[in-house]
C-alpha cells in the first residue's frame, strides 16, 4: 500500500482538460486506472508496478481487456499529450510528478519550521502555464524543472500554513471569550458569604434576619424563575431592595405620638393629625 493514501483530484479538472475531453471514455477509463497504479508506484506519478513498466499484456490485465486494445487506448492517451515518457520510456502523468514535488517541497519546509516567505527565504511565486489543468501542458519539456517544483511547493505550503493560522486564531478568539454561567436554584444550606454579609451590614440590614427570608423565599420559587446565574448579585439586589423598603416605611405609632408632642409643643399642628 502506498504511504500516500489520499491525494487532490479536482473533479472540474478532470472535466474540463482539453487533452482528456479528446479520447473516448474507453480511454479515459483506461487512464484512471493508470493513474491508480501510478499513485502507488515509486517514484510516484510514474506507471511502474514492482520498479518496473509493465508490458502491454500486463497493463492489459489490469485494465480488463485484449492486449491489443490496451494498446490502442494506450496510444490514444499518448497521441492526445494526456501523459509523457521519461527517456526510458516509462509513462508518469506531469500532474501527478508536479503535485507530489509540491507536497515533498511542504513537508521539507514544515521540518524546518514553517513557511520560506515568513523566514525571508522565499521569493514571490509567478504561476506558470504548467500550474493549470489536470494533465498541465507539454511546453516542449516533458519533466517538471526544479524552479517550478520549488514555487509551487512555495504557494502551496504558504496556503496551507496561512489556514492553520487562520484556525488557530479563531480557536484562540473562542478560547478567551468567557464561558457565560449556567443558571442554578440555590442551594437549600445557603449562607451569605462574610463579604456578603457585610454588605448587607453596610447597607443598614440584618444579614442573619434576611438571608432565612431570602432563603426560604427563592427555595419555594419554582423553574426556571427559581434559577439564577448569580446567586451573590441576586442577594446584592435583595440587600438594596430590603433597603429601600425599610426607609420608605411609615413612622411607628410611637414615633407618631413623639413627633406629635413636639408639634404640639411648638404650636404647630402636624398634618393629617
Amino acid at each position: 500500500m502506498s504511504a500516500r493514501r489520499w491525494a487532490k483530484f479536482w473533479w472540474q479538472d478532470w472535466q474540463r482538460d482539453p487533452a482528456l475531453r479528446m479520447c473516448s471514455l474507453a480511454a479515459r477509463g483506461a487512464w484512471i486506472e493508470m493513474l491508480c497504479l501510478m499513485a502507488d508506484a515509486d517514484p510516484v506519478g510514474h506507471l511502474l508496478v514492482n520498479g518496473r513498466s509493465p508490458s502491454m499484456r500486463q497493463l492489459s490485465a489490469v485494465l480488463g481487456c485484449s492486449e491489443r486494445e490496451a494498446t490502442k487506448l494506450v496510444a490514444e492517451l499518448e497521441e492526445n499529450g494526456v501523459f509523457s515518457r521519461t527517456d526510458d520510456g516509462t509513462i508518469f502523468s506531469r500532474r501527478m510528478v508536479r503535485d507530489k514535488a509540491i507536497s515533498d517541497e511542504a513537508a521539507a519546509n514544515g521540518k524546518k519550521g514553517g513557511n520560506p516567505n515568513i523566514t525571508g527565504k522565499a521569493k514571490h511565486k509567478v504561476k506558470g502555464e504548467d500550474a493549470g489543468g489536470l494533465t498541465p501542458s507539454l511546453n516542449g519539456d516533458t519533466t517538471p524543472t526544479l524552479k517550478h517544483q520549488e514555487t509551487e511547493a512555495e504557494a502551496d505550503t504558504e496556503r496551507t500554513l496561512s489556514l492553520r493560522s487562520s484556525e488557530r486564531a479563531d480557536a484562540d478568539a473562542v478560547a478567551v471569550q468567557p464561558k457565560p454561567k449556567r443558571a442554578s436554584r440555590l442551594p437549600a444550606d445557603w449562607q451569605p458569604s462574610p463579604e456578603m454579609a457585610d454588605f448587607a451590614r453596610s447597607n443598614g440590614v440584618d444579614p442573619e434576619r434576611t438571608a432565612s427570608i431570602f432563603r426560604d423565599y427563592w427555595l419555594g420559587v419554582p423553574d426556571p424563575k427559581g434559577r439564577k446565574a448569580d446567586w451573590n448579585a441576586t442577594w446584592r439586589n435583595w440587600v438594596r431592595r430590603e433597603d429601600g423598603m425599610r426607609s420608605q416605611a411609615a413612622p411607628s405609632k410611637a414615633q407618631q405620638r413623639a413627633d406629635n408632642a413636639d408639634a404640639w409643643k411648638s404650636g404647630v399642628m402636624l398634618e393629617g393629625y
